[in-house]
């Protein structure tokens, strides 16, 4: 056996330890974790996990999902970066892909520009791999004088950070599982809050996906950080941890001016004052985050296969009437 395609959630339980001793051996994504992968599978989800044996070895894992006739990273709505999980050279699955007509029906999404899953498929001839959205990453020294650490700003910029601290007396809860139970009823009450005031619609962090934090919080790989004003809950950010790389996942907030704002910088200043750290605020370049934390921009890329050139060709074309309607719609809505 080299290749085997698992379609059920319970068989891919077995696969769990094989994958974490994989995964780890790698610098991936927290989003190509097992626990990633096997919670975000839901009832009505179609699993299509590729995997690679080289000598009774795990070596390559394809951790896709089937929907609308494509091929798609589990769960890629709320990852913020996809790859393939291998440690192998071998085009073995491209050869499968190819052989059983799959090959045609790709659409990765999230890829950094040197993705093993965008050089695994160079051989895919009718193909388009193209920019789709940035992501931004700081890193700071150690400071016990906040904002010194953000050498790259000038003295102006530094005064902001501190004004934006100073607009609120606030307290901090900071939850992990080491120590204090998921706080799901707080969230709760906080996305309900952001939908009633219309900063977020109905579907935003809906009951799959309260679900699924909450498992990955329970694995201790997620924490949670909230703003209290006045004993009430003004911000809570969902973060991924691992040592001192940060990132920033799902952010809730009130209608309280710059409150997102105040619970980011308050969290970068308390995560700086003793170690030096990372901080990836995912993807999309927001304003805000340019102009007060001016973080490292990095593009990410959309991998799609077709069955012919037209096909190809048609496909690009009604994304960019999509794009085009869409600016539109904002202009003048």
């Amino acid at each position: 056996m080299k290749i085997k395609v698992f379609n059920n959630k319970e068989d891919i339980l077995i696969l769990k330890e094989d994958w974490e001793a994989l995964f780890d051996k790698g610098n991936y994504s927290f989003f190509q974790s097992f626990t990633y992968c096997y919670n975000s599978i839901l009832k009505y989800s179609k699993p299509f996990i590729i995997c690679y044996y080289e000598d009774r070895k795990l070596v390559e894992i394809w951790p896709l999902e089937l929907k609308k006739n494509k091929l798609l990273f589990i769960n890629d709505t709320h990852a913020d970066f996809c790859d393939i999980i291998s440690e192998t050279a071998s085009l073995t699955v491209v050869d499968f892909l190819k052989e059983n007509k799959l090959a045609s029906k790709l659409r990765l999404k999230n890829l950094e520009k040197e993705s093993i899953a965008i050089k695994k498929t160079e051989s895919i001839k009718v193909k388009d791999v193209l920019f789709s959205l940035n992501y931004s990453l700081l890193k700071l020294e150690k400071s016990d004088n906040f904002p010194s650490n953000f050498n790259h700003f000038i003295y102006r910029q530094k005064r902001r950070l501190k004004r934006i601290l100073s607009k609120y007396q606030y307290n901090t809860m900071f939850y992990e599982i080491e120590s204090s139970n998921f706080p799901i009823e707080k969230i709760k009450k906080l996305r309900i809050q952001m939908i009633e005031l219309e900063i977020r619609n109905h579907k935003f962090l809906d009951d799959d996906l309260i679900s699924l934090t909450e498992n990955l919080y329970n694995a201790g790989v997620l924490v949670v950080y909230e703003i209290l004003v006045e004993n009430n809950t003004t911000a809570i950010s969902l973060i991924f941890k691992k040592d001192y790389y940060y990132s920033f996942w799902i952010d809730l907030f009130n209608d309280q001016q710059m409150m997102n704002l105040v619970s980011n910088t308050a969290f970068i200043k308390k995560n700086t004052e003793k170690n030096s750290a990372t901080f990836n605020f995912g993807r999309g370049v927001y304003r805000y985050k340019i102009q007060n934390f001016g973080p490292k921009v990095i593009p990410l890329f959309e991998l799609n296969t077709y069955s012919t050139e037209v096909e190809k060709h048609l496909s690009l074309y009604l994304k960019s009437a999509k794009r085009v309607l869409k600016k539109l719609y904002k202009k003048f809505r």
